[in-house]
């Protein structure tokens, strides 16, 4: 094991690294298209829904992802021959709603936060989503949160990292980034100057480890690898 990583902030994907977004997004598929499956008489399938909303962000990149999400709705509708604005909006209330309400953190989560923030540790949550991390444990133990819609970018966009880290008030070198995402989250990160490290759960990303980035398998293993900063951290 290398030696401990010296910082005052680290900054936490959020879905696939401090929440199971799969499965709390698999709940607001299939509650939408329970909706859409009623109003059109037959079936919608949560696999088109997200395969559609795949294509309209792809499309309209720069939007919100609520509207994207939204849009996407309104889109199925549409390929099927029905402009129902009504239906619309309630499938995209009951997506929300039944994925937010099934968003849970891993088992590894609060017990690490809870570990680093009583050791003086910055702790921010730096997220593309908009899932309510709000219904979980984990805002509790959160300093800030900072995300695409507040930075009118997505992650890996440099900007994304370079605004998180002014708000932050930090230069990157007393800056660490933890996810679960090698594009999205770790690669940029050190791009930015920050620290970074790939939390991967399954055990797959054994070539990451080869290309000289650091690999932890569990967040329980966080609190060991990190040391607090003693100078100031001021951008």
């Amino acid at each position: 094991m290398s030696d401990p990583i010296t910082v005052s902030h680290i900054f936490f994907d959020v879905d696939g690294t401090l929440v199971d977004f799969q499965s709390s997004l698999r709940a607001g598929l299939e509650a939408a298209a329970e909706v859409m499956s009623a109003r059109l008489g037959r079936p919608v399938t949560a696999e088109v829904l997200q395969d559609t909303r795949n294509r309209v962000y792809r499309s309209h990149s720069g939007r919100r992802l609520d509207v994207v999400r939204q849009d996407s709705i309104r889109q199925v509708f549409r390929e099927r021959g029905v402009d129902d604005e009504p239906a619309v909006l309630e499938a995209t209330r009951r997506f929300f709603e039944a994925r937010d309400e099934t968003v849970t953190p891993f088992d590894d989560v609060v017990p690490a936060l809870t570990a680093l923030r009583a050791r003086g540790f910055t702790l921010i949550a730096a997220t593309n989503g908009n899932a309510a991390i709000v219904r979980t444990p984990v805002l509790t133990l959160l300093h800030d949160t900072w995300s695409a819609d507040e930075a009118g970018v997505s992650k890996p966009h440099p900007r994304f990292f370079e605004a998180a880290l002014a708000r932050a008030c930090v230069s990157p070198a007393h800056a660490l980034m933890v996810g679960d995402r090698l594009d999205n989250d770790v690669e940029p990160a050190l791009l930015a100057g920050m620290h970074a490290l790939l939390l991967d759960r399954d055990g797959g990303a054994t070539h990451a480890a080869d290309g000289g980035i650091e690999v932890i398998r569990s967040l329980s293993e966080l609190p060991e690898r990190v040391r607090p900063a003693r100078t100031p951290t001021g951008a």
